[in-house]
């Protein structure tokens, strides 16, 4: 059957409070975890250190220095040593289910691409986006054997036959502290942004996401850089208006997990609500902020 080990490859930046959960949830699926951290500022290197070495995971977490994210994507999955690997998003958590899938995809589909495809929660552990709950298909299991066909920002392509995953995995990006949603640059309410890009002629919605609009300079080291010059913002200015942004949000998109969705849940997220770091607060039955903070 020939080499059936799974290795997860992550690049980060700034994951603190995702980085431990998206680690826990691969413990069983893979035999290492490759982490390469892009200029983290906060805790999260020494988080994923740490939650290797109380998992007895094997891996690394190495910081690096890149201009380009599909530099450090292909940086780390060159550094895996399984023959299949996991292209895993730091804030991407997956179920027991999604896990025994892949298992089976491995075993039955050695020449497919895998796609996995994930519902966004916003804000906490029990919402997720009013219009878009579900992301697409990602093709984020590969192997060894397959050839790049193409990069898109931060995600490397490759070439064979695509096999898509019935189960869904977690995406916890807009579970963040709101500056570094803010720095991400996505707006959540959709249909203004993609209003807008019709109205450019532009097309794609992502093109108002800021960390894509950066990687499309070549002149800024760092996304911090970028919105500097561009929007003549320090880190310190982003982190005053954050927060009112974020609401506006929260308020605009998120909406509660149906008890279907909220089943659905990987384990390791069913386990974070008991004690959750984050929590929407109500009043009057709109939302009026977050514990312990926005």
């Amino acid at each position: 059957m020939g080499d059936t080990r799974v290795s997860s490859s992550m690049i980060c930046w700034n994951e603190a409070n995702t980085i431990d959960l998206a680690i826990k949830s691969v413990k069983d699926l893979v035999h290492e975890v490759v982490i390469f951290d892009t200029g983290s500022f906060d805790d999260t290197v020494k988080i994923a250190q740490e939650t290797l070495d109380a998992l007895n995971l094997s891996g690394q977490v190495k910081k690096i220095k890149i201009t380009k994210l599909s530099d450090a994507r292909l940086q780390s999955i060159d550094a895996c040593d399984g023959h299949w690997v996991l292209i895993q998003d730091s804030n991407l958590v997956l179920s027991n289910a999604l896990k025994k899938e892949i298992h089976g995809h491995i075993k039955t589909q050695p020449d497919a691409v895998g796609g996995i495809k994930s519902i966004n929660l916003m804000g906490d552990y029990e919402h997720t986006f009013s219009n878009r709950t579900y992301m697409a298909h990602h093709r984020i299991l590969i192997n060894k054997d397959m050839k790049i066909s193409g990069v898109n920002i931060d995600r490397p392509f490759f070439s064979g036959r695509r096999h898509e995953l019935s189960q869904h995995a977690v995406n916890l990006s807009r579970v963040r502290p709101s500056w570094r949603c803010w720095l991400r640059g996505e707006q959540f309410d959709r249909s203004v942004y993609k209003e807008e890009a019709r109205r450019r002629g532009d097309g794609h919605q992502n093109k108002f996401n800021t960390q894509h609009l950066w990687q499309k300079e070549d002149k800024y080291n760092s996304l911090l850089e970028y919105v500097n010059a561009v929007k003549n913002m320090t880190l310190d200015d982003v982190k005053q208006v954050a927060p009112t942004w974020f609401l506006s949000q929260l308020q605009l998109e998120a909406t509660p997990l149906t008890q279907r969705q909220r089943d659905a849940l990987p384990e390791t997220i069913q386990t974070e609500i008991k004690n959750p770091r984050y929590k929407l607060i109500y009043h009057d039955g709109e939302i009026v902020g977050r514990t312990p903070t926005l």
